[in-house]
């Protein structure tokens, strides 16, 4: 049976010793520090982690077969260096292969080597050119401490306030230590951890994990060494997983080993999901913390076998994994990750019944106490994340100390990803909508009454006209509805548009007037929706109906706002009490949809695409409607998590394919339902023109 020693003492040394006591190869386990929660499981050994010189010593006295190094900073300093000097076997990397995680600026460069997807970046050594370099760029900007911050190198500033305040903290300051710092690009979408065992050219990976970062709920507040975390990721498929192996994680283990800097322990790629693909935010030479906590519980296999091929730089004995989900929320010291007092007396830990991680806490007087910024980790693993999630705050209730805090919201990523309403099939519900005015127009005709019909008027030979016309002539074929299609020359004249209108305003046959807009700029468009009777304007833009619909009277809705409002009914979402932000102010969309909500009891909030501190006001809405055309004006920076998404905007990119106002990849796994473009609100729009097709034909029959 073999000794093993742990070196490290916080949650994630926690799990590793709790791993390693499943081994059947394991027999007595040493770990450094005071962690009462590792004491439960192995020996206590009264060496600080970064003294490489006396742990080195202390293994070799005591016949350590393996020693596992779980934090940065001693293999930064050389321990595992230092072990194989003397003949004693380590998990971990050398000093010069932990640079991928201790110099952000050597990471840069291995990944330029191996040809890895990353922000492009510039680094700085003076303060004074950094800001300028800042302040030339868009905001946000990405700023990086070089070296070790403990998790806390990295600042995303949004104002140019934020990024001074982060560069003299680095740079002038230096809180972490070091004169360097690297800015890059900032990258959007879902974050995730994706760690695996390397030896060398072998690379085995583990399950993928997602951290929070952030203190608080609703990622607010500073960043944090993480308070939470999951595994079972609905948004990251195993196409993308294969990519990331393939194409990130094994590149940079070859291009490590052949430069001389073979890895020999745990490379942790903390990768994000972007609207242009993965790509890699950092790297660490470790187990994450606390990613290892919700990934080691799902080890199957001996993870000696594994650790001790790994230090032996032999191929790696394929893991096994368990397939349910494992869920873990942090409870940390008020203040953190600022100051925070220590001492708190933690009740209730006997009572969790489950795993419980010790992160930063001591034995005093008996009792439990807090001794850390991070304090614990609970977590569960169940068949799914719902029950594992459950699980963990239920048991989280039992723990009693007033001076810890944790976050509610872990997870939300995932559980706005799998939520049933998710991407809005506006076709389907267009159909639906359409086979009901179907229905209404075959009793209409098995009366043998007159059917209702509708004028549509084309001007000029807009490509994008012609074919919503198109769209809207086959609609009217599959309701029944009949359509008279007027298309005029560009060279029509203003008069001779309105004389047709008039016209048709007389013509008892005809129900509905729609006029495809834009009209030429020598046409008055104000003048000609106002020369449409109002009981015939079945885009609802007639001075008269928009009254009535500020008056709350019965009237003709645009058809946009309307189509919205059916598919929000129509999922059943909520619209009482909530929060409602609508970016567009026009007569066509902004305004009306903007009334409709506050029928429902919405509070709304207004807004066009200059508004001030836009990004803070979009990201308090439940319900978001974006109607600007600007193509992926929004994306995840302006998202609140679980938000409903209706995305009104048809932008033509450079490549001819539709895109919308809303990032569609990009804020996709925050939001808990979103339109896509196209398929989304076009769709709705023409069945609600049949609608109000039908709507005029009924109020001339009274």
């Amino acid at each position: 049976m073999k000794k093993v020693l742990v070196v490290g003492s916080g949650g994630r040394c926690h799990a590793i010793v709790h791993a390693l006591r499943r081994s059947p190869s394991v027999g007595k386990i040493y770990c450094t520090g005071e962690n009462p929660g590792i004491g439960q499981y192995a020996e206590l050994v009264p060496i600080k982690d970064t003294d490489i010189v006396g742990l080195r010593d202390w293994a070799a006295e005591n016949n350590i077969d393996l020693t596992v190094v779980g934090p940065e900073v001693p293999l930064s300093l050389g321990i595992v260096d230092l072990f194989r000097e003397s003949g004693l076997k380590i998990f971990g990397h050398t000093k010069a292969a932990t640079r991928i995680e201790s110099s952000k600026e050597f990471a840069k460069q291995i990944m330029k080597s191996a040809n890895v997807p990353t922000a492009d970046y510039k680094s700085f050594t003076n303060y004074d050119d950094a800001l300028q370099f800042v302040l030339s760029r868009p905001f946000p900007a990405v700023i990086k401490y070089d070296g070790l911050a403990a998790g806390k190198g990295v600042v995303i500033a949004r104002t140019p306030e934020e990024a001074e305040a982060a560069l003299k903290d680095m740079l002038v300051n230096e809180t972490f230590g070091g004169d360097k710092v690297i800015i890059e690009d900032f990258l959007s979408g879902p974050e995730f951890s994706f760690m695996c065992f390397v030896s060398g050219k072998h690379v085995t990976p583990m399950p993928v994990a997602q951290d929070h970062k952030r203190a608080f709920d609703g990622d607010k507040g500073p960043n944090t060494g993480g308070m939470g975390a999951y595994t079972q990721l609905p948004f990251i498929t195993s196409e993308d997983k294969e990519y990331a192996l393939k194409h990130i994680l094994q590149p940079v283990a070859d291009t490590m080993a052949d430069a001389g800097f073979p890895l020999s322990g745990v490379l942790y790629g903390g990768l994000i999901k972007t609207p242009n693909g993965i790509k890699v935010i950092e790297f660490n030479a470790r187990f994450g913390d606390p990613e290892t906590e919700v990934v080691l519980p799902m080890l199957d296999s001996d993870i000696y076998t594994i650790m001790d091929a790994v230090a032996s730089r032999h191929a790696i004995p394929e893991p096994t994994w368990s397939d349910k989900a494992v869920f873990g929320v942090v409870l940390a010291s008020n203040g953190y990750p600022g100051k925070y007092t220590k001492g708190a007396v933690i009740e209730g830990l006997k009572d969790v019944e489950t795993t419980v991680y010790h992160m930063g806490t001591a034995i005093k007087d008996n009792s439990v106490i807090a001794s850390g910024g991070r304090v614990l980790m609970v977590v569960a693993a169940e068949k799914d994340l719902q029950t594992a999630k459950q699980k963990v705050y239920d048991e989280i209730k039992k723990i009693k100390c007033d001076q810890l805090f944790y976050r509610s919201d872990i997870g939300h990523f995932a559980f706005s990803s799998q939520s049933m309403t998710k991407i809005i099939d506006g076709k389907k519900i267009a159909d639906e909508i359409k086979t009901n005015v179907k229905n209404q127009i075959d009793v209409i005709r098995q009366s043998g009454a007159r059917i209702p019909a509708l004028a549509v008027i084309e001007v000029g030979d807009n490509p994008a006209s012609r074919a919503y016309v198109r769209n809207k002539i086959k609609a009217c074929e599959a309701t029944g509805i009949i359509s008279h299609h007027f298309s005029l020359p560009n060279s029509v004249s203003e008069s001779e548009l309105l004389d047709l209108i008039n016209k048709l305003n007389q013509d008892d046959t005809i129900d509905g007037i729609l006029i495809q807009l834009p009209l030429p700029m020598a046409i008055d468009t104000d003048k000609v929706i106002n020369a449409i009777r109002h009981d015939k304007d079945v885009d609802g833009f007639h001075p008269l109906n928009v009254a009535s619909l500020w008056n709350g009277n019965a009237t003709l809705v645009p058809c946009t706002p309307e189509g919205i409002m059916y598919v929000l009914r129509r999922l059943e979402i909520e619209l009482d009490g909530k929060t409602a932000v609508v970016v567009g102010r026009s007569n066509i969309v902004g305004k009306p949809i903007a009334k409709l909500l506050l029928d429902s009891n919405a509070t709304v909030v207004m807004a066009h695409s200059h508004t001030a501190h836009l990004e803070e006001i979009t990201r308090l809405a439940d319900i978001l409607v974006v109607a600007v055309g600007k193509k992926h004006f929004i994306d995840s920076r302006n998202i609140k998590p679980g938000a409903v998404v209706i995305d009104v905007g048809i932008n033509r990119g450079e490549d001819g394919k539709l895109y919308g106002d809303v990032n569609f990849d990009d804020v996709l796994p925050l939001v808990s339902a979103i339109t896509p473009v196209p398929g989304g609100v076009g769709p709705l729009t023409v069945a609600m023109l049949m609608l109000n097709t039908l709507k005029c034909y009924n109020l001339h029959k009274q």
